[in-house]
């Protein structure tokens, strides 16, 4: 009998030793922290371009977010204006990182766009705050009980580049999906510029917007030729309809619209350099064209409304390229149209993709 209580002690002894063991072995969660300094990143200021689009601009790296056991840990950066973090980050724009990776990259095309999403105006430096969130997540998927931690927080001075303006207007339908463009200036920044047709009778209303869409930044009138970007602010406007060359200054927040006819100017034209060969507008083809004789020793331009205002020749590349730009200085490394023989000619000038302007020059 002794020797059976003997054995029976050892046994449950020895089971419960085990039962502890386990015990002690399940991981056990307790509230997240990061290191005070856990968030980094590569550079503080940047100034983005087209040109910089496939190159890896900016880097952000941290060190792991402890929550008191090995566990799976999601990480989030969280990107906000400055001005908007006193709001809880309420407009942040998030970008979601692999399970346990801890850096991320950004070419200068993907934070451009992240940037965009914060309705930032192009080719103005602005403030940028950045911090990491973890999260532990249930081994179904859910979330947590453990609530996220979150990072310190960076501050960056960013400057977006301008990609396009869109405009929505009446004249067709308020849909930006469907807008035509205003293209950045590169000798301004924060300019735009393009020609839109507006047909119809006036007042025609219009508004920029920052994106093909209107959940982004919308530009309306602030009167007195400032933009508003109020989103229930009213339209702009021009008083009738026609071809207008349309400006927008993101830098100072001003717009401008002036209706345009074109036509040629030039020796090699039957009014020579006195008087413009008038181009008529093909609504239908959206472009401007005229059949005219044309002589081979001389030469000619395209201009608007008869003045020397606004004119195109030709770079080195063969490309239409302002000559005299309502605000840019005259450029005089440009070549003027010619052609090679006498004849008839039709003539053809398409503005309507703002900063890649073509035309033709065709024997008949």
């Amino acid at each position: 009998m002794r020797i059976k209580i003997s054995f029976l002690s050892v046994f449950f002894t020895l089971m419960t030793f085990i039962a502890c063991k386990k015990e002690g072995d399940l991981p056990v969660l307790s509230a997240g922290t990061f290191d005070s300094s856990a968030l980094t990143t590569s550079a503080t200021t940047l100034v983005l371009n087209e040109s910089m689009n496939n190159d890896t601009v900016l880097t952000y790296s941290w060190k792991a977010a402890s929550f008191g056991a090995n566990v799976v840990v999601s990480y989030t950066l969280q990107f906000s204006a400055v001005n908007d973090t006193s709001n809880n980050w309420a407009t942040a724009t998030r970008i979601n990182i692999e399970n346990r990776v801890l850096t991320h990259g950004f070419t200068a095309l993907e934070l451009n766009n992240l940037l965009t999403q914060l309705n930032l105006t192009p080719g103005v430096a602005a403030e940028i705050a950045v911090r990491i969130i973890a999260n532990v997540n249930q081994f179904d998927g859910k979330t947590s009980v453990i609530p996220p931690v979150y990072s310190n927080t960076l501050i960056q001075t960013i400057t977006p580049y301008g990609i396009d303006l869109f405009v929505p207007g009446e004249y067709q339908g308020w849909d930006p999906s469907t807008a035509p463009r205003l293209a950045p200036v590169a000798a301004l920044t924060g300019l735009y510029d393009g020609f839109v047709y507006m047909p119809g009778q006036g007042p025609l209303y219009f508004k920029y917007t920052s994106t093909p869409d209107w959940n982004h930044t919308n530009y309306g009138d602030g009167g007195n030729g400032t933009l508003d970007t109020d989103g229930l602010a009213a339209g702009l406007s021009v008083p009738v309809g026609g071809y207008y060359y349309l400006t927008a200054n993101l830098q100072q927040n001003t717009w401008t619209a002036t209706k345009t006819t074109w036509g040629i100017i030039g020796a090699a034209t039957p009014g020579g350099w006195d008087a413009d060969t008038e181009l008529n507008y093909d609504e239908s083809q959206q472009v401007w064209t005229v059949t005219t004789h044309l002589i081979a020793n001389g030469s000619f331009k395209f201009r608007a409304n008869k003045a020397w205002s606004m004119d195109l020749a030709l770079d080195n590349e063969g490309k239409l390229q302002y000559a005299n730009h309502p605000l840019l200085p005259y450029n005089e490394n440009l070549q003027e149209f010619s052609v090679a023989e006498d004849g008839v000619y039709k003539i053809t000038l398409d503005l309507q993709h703002a900063g890649n302007y073509s035309y033709s020059i065709v024997k008949q």
